[in-house]
C-alpha cells in the first residue's frame, strides 16, 4: 500500500478507530450524498472509520433492563467518532493537504420535505465505497467484524488516495440477509419489506437493500412515538403507543395518512423538541472530551444502580446543553434494527431473543418505565397512568419544533435537486438492464416537492406511475 495510505490508516488506527478503509477519485458516482465535493470544495477521497457500539449495553437495551447504558454508550461512541474524525483530518492537514470532518449525524441537506433527511454526505455510502461493509436488508451497514452496530464517521480530503477493495454489492443480502431477516422482525411498524429488494446505484453497481415504503414509519419508534411490535408481543423503550397502529398495521403507500397520524400524534406529547434537540446536539455537535465521553465510563465499569446512572446520563445531558427530560430520559428508544445485527447469525438471533423475551415496558405515575409480563397488563398501566399534557406545553412545543425544521431544514439546492434526477434516470436504466424492471431504483429525489404540503400521490396513483 502506497505510504500516505498506510499512515493516514495506522494513524486512524493507533487513535481509536476499530475499522479503517480509503476511496479515492473514480469511487463516487452515485447518489448526490456520496459526493464529498459537496462538503468541502476540491475533495477527492475519503478516509470512513467504524467504531462498535458495547454489546453488554445493547443486551441491556434490547432485553429490557435498563435503556441507559446503550443511551449513554451510544452518546460516548458519537463523540468518539467526531473527536476522531476531527483528529484524523488534522494528521491529514499536517502532511500538507486539506482535509475536513464529517459530522457524524443530523447535518442534512436543505429540502422541499425536510424530514426525507438527506445528508451532506452519507457515512453509509462512504463506507461502502471504501470496503469496510455492505448494505444489508435494513439499509445499514453491515459490517464482518461487529455486524451492523457500528457507528461510522467520514473524513474528505484533497489529497488523491489510492482506494481500499470494496465488498460485491450483494455480498451481505445473499450471505447473511436472505436467511435472516431478523432486523425485519424486530422493526416495531415494519419499515421495510423483506420480500422485496430496492436498489441504489453506486460506481455503475446496483446495492440491493430491503424495500422502504415510507420513512416515516421509521421515524415515529425513533422517537419514541410507538413502542409496541406488531405482533404485540413486546415494546422497545418508547412511552407511547398511537392507537390505530396498535390495532391495525398501518398502510405504508398512503404516506400522507402515515406523516399525518404519526406527527399529528407527537404535537400532544409536549417534549418532542427537547428530545429531538438533545439527541441532535449528541450525534451532530462536538463538546470537550472531558465533558462527555471521558465523563461516562465503558459499560464494563459503568455503575450498576439505576439512580446513579441517571445521575451520571442527566449530568452528561446537562453538559451537552440538554434539559427537561428528567421524566423520560431515554433518547434512544428504537433502533432496533441496527442493534440486533451482530457479527453472526447465532449472536444475531440471542440479540433478538432477548428483545422478543423481554417482553413489555410501560410507564407508572411518574413517567418511569415498568416492566410488565403480559400485553394486557401493559394496556391496563397504560390506561390506568395516562399522561397529561397542557394546551399550551403542546403548542409551545409544536411552536418550537416548526422553527427548528423549517429554519435549519427546509430549502431548495436546484443544482443537486437536477444531479439527483440525472442519478434517478441512470439508476432506472440500469435496473431496466439488469432485467429488474419494475423495482425499486432507489431516488435521493422526492417524488413529489411538495409532499410535505400535499402528501404523497394516492396509491392507485402510485402503482399505475411506476407501471404496476
Amino acid at each position: 500500500m502506497p505510504e500516505l495510505e498506510e499512515k493516514i490508516k495506522e494513524f486512524a488506527r493507533k487513535a481509536g478507530a476499530n475499522l479503517v478503509g480509503i476511496a479515492g477519485p473514480g469511487r463516487f458516482e452515485g447518489p448526490p450524498s456520496i459526493n464529498p465535493a459537496y462538503e468541502m470544495r476540491g475533495a477527492k477521497s475519503i478516509v470512513s472509520i467504524a467504531v462498535p457500539l458495547n454489546v453488554g449495553a445493547i443486551y441491556e437495551f434490547l432485553g429490557k433492563v435498563s435503556p441507559l447504558p446503550h443511551n449513554m454508550d451510544h452518546t460516548k461512541v458519537y463523540q468518539k467518532i467526531h473527536r476522531l474524525s476531527r483528529e484524523i483530518a488534522d494528521y491529514i492537514r499536517s502532511l500538507g493537504y486539506k482535509a475536513k470532518a464529517v459530522r457524524p449525524n443530523n447535518t442534512y441537506r436543505r429540502s422541499w420535505d425536510p424530514f426525507i433527511n438527506r445528508p451532506t454526505f452519507s457515512h453509509r455510502f462512504g463506507a461502502v465505497v471504501s470496503g469496510l461493509g455492505a448494505f444489508g436488508l435494513s439499509g445499514n451497514i453491515v459490517t464482518k467484524e461487529y455486524g451492523a452496530a457500528v457507528v461510522l464517521g467520514t473524513i474528505v480530503t484533497n489529497a488523491k488516495l489510492t482506494s481500499d477493495p470494496a465488498l460485491p454489492a450483494r455480498s451481505v443480502m445473499d450471505n447473511r440477509c436472505t436467511a435472516c431477516r431478523l432486523c425485519d422482525k424486530s422493526c416495531s411498524m415494519g419499515m421495510f419489506r423483506d420480500d422485496d429488494e430496492e436498489y441504489l446505484l453506486i460506481n455503475g453497481e446496483l446495492h440491493p437493500r430491503g424495500k422502504r415504503e415510507c420513512i416515516d414509519l421509521c421515524n415515529a419508534p425513533c422517537f419514541g412515538l410507538h413502542g409496541i411490535s406488531r405482533d404485540k408481543k413486546w415494546t422497545n423503550w418508547g412511552q407511547h403507543w398511537i392507537k390505530p397502529w396498535t390495532d391495525a398495521q398501518p398502510d405504508a403507500t398512503d404516506k400522507k395518512k402515515v406523516r399525518q397520524t404519526y406527527m399529528g400524534f407527537a404535537s400532544t406529547t409536549g417534549d418532542s423538541f427537547v428530545r429531538f434537540k438533545a439527541i441532535r446536539n449528541f450525534a451532530r455537535d462536538y463538546f470537550p472530551r472531558e465533558q462527555v465521553e471521558d465523563l461516562i465510563p465503558e459499560y464494563e465499569q459503568m455503575t450498576r444502580d439505576e439512580n446513579e446512572r441517571r445521575a451520571l446520563w442527566f449530568k452528561a445531558l446537562k453538559n451537552m446543553g440538554s434539559y427537561g427530560l428528567e421524566r423520560d430520559p431515554a433518547l434512544l428508544t428504537c433502533g432496533q434494527c441496527m442493534l440486533v445485527c451482530g457479527a453472526d447469525f447465532a449472536e444475531t438471533k440471542k440479540r433478538y431473543d432477548l428483545l422478543r423475551d423481554g417482553g413489555y415496558v410501560v410507564p407508572d405515575a411518574d413517567w418511569k418505565m415498568v416492566h410488565v409480563n403480559t400485553y394486557e397488563e401493559a394496556v391496563a398501566l397504560k390506561a390506568k397512568y395516562k399522561r397529561r399534557v397542557s394546551t399550551a406545553e403542546m403548542m409551545k412545543d409544536t411552536q418550537k419544533n416548526g422553527v427548528l425544521w423549517l429554519t435549519d431544514y427546509f430549502g431548495f439546492e436546484p443544482i443537486e435537486e437536477i444531479k439527483g434526477l440525472l442519478y434517478q434516470a441512470r439508476a432506472k436504466k440500469a435496473c431496466a438492464a439488469a432485467g429488474l424492471a419494475g423495482k425499486d431504483a432507489k431516488s435521493p429525489m422526492m417524488k413529489n416537492p411538495f409532499y410535505l404540503f400535499r402528501g404523497a400521490l394516492p396509491s392507485s396513483k402510485r402503482k399505475k406511475k411506476r407501471g404496476g
